[in-house]
């Protein structure tokens, strides 16, 4: 019976046509003919709808003579006509050059494959590989030429530097342009969940037409945008993490610094009393009544206790992210909103971080030829801050001293130190930081004829931040400086406004020649203001910042303010022209007007050409299976530097009163109305190629910057009523490499494995000086005359060499010293030894050199990505090799004598019954030269870093849609999971202010 009523079923379907449904099945590729999951498949003009499998199969019931619509994010939509025989319908999608191949530079809409500099580019998705906030960090190791340093401090942020340093003192950060709004700092308040794509802009070519603003690169986001299938989507992604510390400094324990400071102390004894008992000595110091060791340290010794003080600053740190997304839009227009929370306990006690995020991108067409548009986030921000001696503090605590949070000082041996702050009174001391900012870029783009496009955007970027701490009168902080409470307000407000208007013509002639002409304007104006408040003397900790009335010491109140104003106005002009594809020219110039310079030089000009050819379109290869692209790039170009201090063509005064009489004093800067644009000409040539149906590609770079006028700032005389003045003198050349490679390996129905390599590397090296190019030193140290290791100039080194005496060994017994004057300094058995390089017999300033410099000499990263049916493994490393830095914490619990925390590498210091060292003896005192003088404390910076390891599993779709929803992903993800290196700081990146952490994640996705 079942199967008779079957039967009429289907008869009266086959009549009824389109009465009812019937099921449709298919497979969604893209143009290589890789399958796109993820696809929705939408009956239209109904609510059914289907989604692609990880294999791109999709099946769905659809009535004869219904439209089927395909669509995707960056993909044209298609649609498939449903016949009455229709069971199969597959679909090819072609890229939408509105969504993959577009970018917003200034106001304006350009091609990516009109860009004929060297560029970088990362899609969302591998972001979201890395769970993090910040967009920064979740970058590094990703692009060719783009240096990343992770910033340990938990109110730092990561640094990014692009091809290297081209500046002695103008700054070397690149800008970045959110949607066209152009920012130059506090990126971490970029939600990396709202990035469709990051495309880093690196040659002269590329940056040309930022003009000035580019000069360091360009970082240029693109948010994400609303489908005009007609259905919403809504995605909600969540992770949880728990985070520690990736290494600790193994600091020696009570007994072992009981045991130094013995030896120590000793061995000045008998420096300073030949032939006497040191036996005896050691007897009377380490008894009772000693006058080295307190009476606690000597009970904590017996006791085999040791203490840790750290584990009072320290604690396991928990993240939280949470992120929704709504996406959909119709014919005439789209929308992207999104909402975003991040609650980062840090591994610190009273460090967190809060932030909420909310975006709205908006594009809606009024007519056929109008449209408009807008991209708008609003984000706040609320961190705490432990104070900042604490942890350093804690973290050199004296392990003989019992744990206690009464005292207000620590103490090695008797006497209280007022440098060593108690943390754990450290911890009272308030640091509270809010910080609101919206960006909003809005547009209104009119089409008056095919091709033109007429286009006005207004972008406005608001900052307003407020710092408050304060401490109470019981700390150290306190009762040092008879503060009595202190109280401080830090408010600082920003605004920039940037209005763009450009007319841009793409038009394409007899088919082959390719012509795009962009002709704009920008106006940009900055205000920003700071007010500073201290305030002293409390009668009550209870209200803490909250009420500055309170405050009594009224003598002793602090205040500062300022206004800053600047302003840039810019003329641009671009032209492209390709010819059947694969021949391309483009020239770009830019003319910026800028308010940091005088009337003598306030315009600057900056011009660049470029070309390129691929080869691979030519006849000869055209039908070639194996190279689908091979091309050849070429660009020169010109760029400025405008990153200098504001109004240093004028000489400032500030008014005081002294005396009851107003002066006005100079800073001690001497205007200079001749202060010119730092200038840069670039020169790069590249090769891009593709093999294989695209499934291997490569890219290379090579680069030679020129860097001239550049600023620095000269000691004058001081009979001229100021101490020195800004000028044009210095000169820097910068050169490197970049290659990449991505590799589709494997590629079939179950598995898929995908690898991608980068390496790069930018050396750049100072060709003048003022003067007759003799170097300029930094000095510093306790007198303020010592040359310090880094910041010194000198022609044909690197900017950031490392200037330091070549370690010669360990003077040993009986050794012969009487040959060298060591200037002062004591040489003894077991203490070091400086090579006297210039043979004179005196060792001093002359006999430094340069050891080497901080930049890698070669850096990038590598990933590889596993799919086997719903489950996925993501591997990112990133890594330097090279490089050089100083680790002032080695060195300095390297330096100790027992009266402060010390390094277990000091277990193998030089004794009369261990000589085979490298590490100097014990001694209480100093004139003696100290391991990080010399070129032997100087470290090799090198590393390899696992930054994440992710295993994901991805629902299968007809699982997920027994449960109402589109799409289900699971992944647990560790990052920092271990770094090779061979430094003995916290970390050759990070470097040694606070350890980098280590994360655990563990997250779902889900889409519906």
């Amino acid at each position: 019976m079942k199967n008779v009523i079957r039967y009429l079923c289907f008869l009266i379907t086959l009549c009824a046509g389109t009465a009812w449904a019937q099921n449709v099945t298919g497979t969604v590729t893209d143009a290589q003919s890789l399958p796109v999951p993820g696809a929705t498949i939408l009956v239209k003009g109904t609510q059914t709808t289907a989604v692609t499998d990880i294999d791109g199969n999709y099946s769905i019931a659809a009535p004869a003579g219904t439209t089927l619509q395909v669509s995707f994010m960056g993909y044209i939509t298609q649609s498939i006509e449903v016949g009455p025989n229709t069971t199969v319908a597959n679909v090819t999608l072609v890229e939408d050059s509105q969504e993959l191949d577009e970018i917003v530079v200034v106001g304006a809409v350009v091609k990516r494959g009109d860009i004929t500099g060297a560029t970088s580019s990362l899609s969302g998705e591998k972001l979201k590989e890395i769970p993090t906030p910040n967009v920064v960090s979740a970058m590094q190791g990703r692009m060719a030429g783009v240096y990343i340093q992770q910033n340990a401090n938990p109110a730092g942020s990561a640094s990014i530097k692009i091809r290297g340093t081209n500046s002695i003192t103008a700054g070397a950060n690149p800008i970045f342009v959110v949607d066209g709004l152009i920012m130059e700092g506090n990126f971490e308040n970029i939600n990396p969940n709202d990035i469709a794509s990051i495309d880093v802009l690196k040659d002269a070519s590329a940056t040309a037409i930022y003009g000035s603003r580019g000069a360091n690169g360009v970082v240029v986001i693109t948010t994400k945008k609303g489908s005009r299938s007609g259905e919403g989507r809504v995605e909600y992604d969540t992770w949880v993490g728990i985070s520690e510390f990736t290494k600790q400094i193994p600091l020696m324990n009570a007994q072992q610094l009981f045991d130094l400071r013995v030896d120590a102390f000793a061995n000045r004894y008998i420096q300073e009393n030949p032939g006497a008992d040191r036996q005896a000595y050691i007897n009377q110091i380490t008894a009772d009544g000693s006058t080295v060791f307190a009476q606690y340290e000597l009970d904590t010794y017996r006791s085999g206790n040791s203490y840790k003080w750290l584990d009072e600053v320290v604690r396991t740190g928990v993240q939280t992210n949470h992120n929704i997304a709504f996406s959909g839009g119709g014919e005439k227009g789209s929308y992207y909103a999104s909402f975003n929370y991040v609650d980062n306990e840090g591994l610190l006690k009273n460090s967190d971080f809060k932030r909420y995020n909310a975006k709205v991108n908006l594009v809606q067409d009024v007519k056929p030829w109008l449209q408009i548009g807008s991209n708008t986030t609003f984000s706040h921000s609320a961190s705490s801050y432990q104070e900042g001696s604490a942890f350093g503090v804690a973290l050199g605590g004296n392990p003989l001293l019992p744990i206690n949070g009464d005292d207000v000082y620590l103490r090695y041996g008797e006497a209280p130190d007022q440098n060593l702050y108690n943390p754990i009174k450290s911890l009272t001391i308030k640091n509270d930081s809010k910080r609101n900012r919206l960006t909003s870029s809005n547009y209104v783009n009119i089409k008056p004829i095919a091709g033109l496009n007429i286009r006005s955007t207004f972008n406005a970027d608001i900052t307003e931040q407020k710092n408050f701490d304060y401490t109470p009168m019981g700390t150290g902080q306190s009762l040092r400086n008879s503060m009595d409470g202190e109280a401080h307000h830090w408010r600082y407000s920003e605004l920039n406004y940037q209005w763009d208007n450009t007319i841009s013509y793409n038009k394409v002639f007899a088919d082959r020649h390719d012509v795009s002409l962009l002709l704009g304007s920008t106006l940009m104006k900055n205000y920003n203001d700071y007010t500073d408040v201290r305030a002293r003397g409390f009668a009550s900790d209870d209200f803490n910042y909250q009420y500055l009335n309170g405050a009594s010491q009224r003598e002793n109140f602090q205040l500062g303010s300022d206004f800053v104003t600047q302003t840039m106005l810019s003329y641009f002009a671009r032209a492209n022209y390709t010819l059947d594809g694969k021949y391309s020219i483009t020239g770009t110039i830019r003319r910026d007007g800028s308010s940091k310079f005088g009337p003598n030089n306030k315009w600057g000009t900056f011009p660049s050409v470029s070309a390129s050819w691929d080869i691979a379109k030519e006849d000869f290869l055209a039908e070639s299976q194996k190279i689908n692209q091979l091309k050849l790039r070429a660009g020169y170009g010109v760029v400025g530097n405008q990153n200098i201090p504001n109004y240093g063509y004028l000489t400032l005064y500030r008014p005081t009163v002294s005396n009851g009489q107003v002066i006005y004093q100079n800073g001690g800067l001497m205007g200079n109305p001749d202060i010119r644009w730092e200038k840069q000409k670039q020169f790069n040539v590249g090769l891009d190629a593709a093999f294989f149906n695209n499934r291997l590609s490569v890219s290379a770079n090579y680069f030679n910057i020129d860097n001239e006028d550049l600023l620095l700032s000269r000691n004058i005389s001081p009979s001229l009523g100021f101490s020195r003045m800004i000028e044009n003198v210095a000169a820097l050349n910068n050169k490197g490499i970049e290659f990449t490679v991505n590799a589709n390996i494997i590629d079939n129905e179950d598995f898929r494995w995908d690898v991608s390599a980068n390496i790069s590397s930018a050396k750049n090296k100072i060709t003048k000086l003022s003067g007759d190019n003799s170097p300029i030193y930094s000095f510093g140290g306790f007198t303020g005359t010592e040359i310090q290791r880094t910041g010194n100039l000198i022609v044909g080194q690197s900017v950031n060499s490392i200037y330091v005496f070549e370690y010669d060994g360990i003077a040993q017994e009986g050794e012969d010293l009487s040959g060298i004057d060591y200037g002062g300094r004591t040489v003894s058995p077991g203490d070091i030894k400086i090579k006297d390089r210039n043979g004179d017999g005196v060792i001093n300033d002359s006999d430094r050199y340069v050891v080497g410099n901080v930049d890698p000499d070669y850096f990038g990263g590598f990933s590889t990505d596993f799919n086997y049916k719903g489950f996925g493994l993501n591997a990112v490393f990133a890594y330097s090799i090279g490089g050089r830095r100083t680790s002032w914490i080695y060195e300095s619990y390297m330096g100790s004598g027992g009266m402060s925390a010390a390094h277990t590498d000091l277990l193998n210091r030089w004794t009369p019954d261990n000589t085979d060292t490298d590490i100097p003896r014990a001694y209480n005192g100093g004139g003696r030269f100290s391991l990080g003088e010399t070129d032997h404390a100087i470290q090799n910076a090198s590393f390899l870093r696992l930054n994440t390891l992710t295993l994901s599993y991805s629902l299968p779709n007809d699982v997920a849609e027994k449960i109402y929803l589109k799409g289900v992903k699971v992944y647990v993800t560790g990052s920092n999971l271990f770094t090779a290196t061979k430094y003995k700081g916290y970390d050759p990146e990070g470097g040694d202010s606070y350890p980098m952490s280590r994360m655990f994640v563990t997250g779902v996705n889900i889409s519906f």
